[in-house]
């Protein structure tokens, strides 16, 4: 495994990656202890969301590598990956694309266990009314946390800005 990290505006990151390509992205608002040992597609999607957050990108281009993970997770993450930049959908939109319209709940668990936040976008999904009290992004802990909640009004707005 290889890793690359960064303190951003939303905390810490550190991109995960392989020979092949991307397969996580953690995110938490303490330093991680570990030391980096960086590789090319760690370099780039560090250097990619770099230029996301400065208002410079709004398609990422790193290689994902998603075969550790469940061929549902991965059909839910396809999915997500479709949410065009700037645009919002319902959960219940979500679960439609995803192909059973009444699989909210699980587009939801979907989004929580989105191993990619921001590159593959979760902080897009909000409830049938357009607000949003569950986001996991920046603190796994608590999904209900108020600063979770503002990271991602703060990802929704970074992008709203640039349409």
């Amino acid at each position: 495994m290889y890793t690359s990290s960064f303190h951003s505006p939303l905390g810490y990151m550190r991109a995960g990656s392989n020979d092949i390509g991307l397969f996580r992205l953690d995110w938490q608002q303490k330093p991680f202890l570990r030391a980096d040992r960086e590789n090319e597609i760690s370099r780039e999607t560090v250097k990619q969301i770099k230029c996301y957050l400065g208002s410079q990108l709004a398609d990422f281009t790193v290689p994902l590598d998603l075969s550790s993970y469940s061929p549902a997770l991965v059909k839910w993450l396809s999915v997500l990956a479709t949410v065009p930049f700037g645009d919002v959908i319902t959960y219940k939109e979500f679960a439609q694309r995803w192909g059973n319209i009444k699989a909210a709940r699980a587009a939801g668990q979907a989004c929580k266990r989105n191993p990619l936040p921001i590159i593959l976008p979760c902080h897009r999904i909000v409830q049938a009314d357009g607000k949003f009290d569950n986001y996991s992004g920046g603190n796994k802990t608590n999904p209900r946390d108020p600063n979770n909640i503002k990271r991602k009004q703060w990802l929704i707005d970074l992008e709203s800005k640039q349409i």
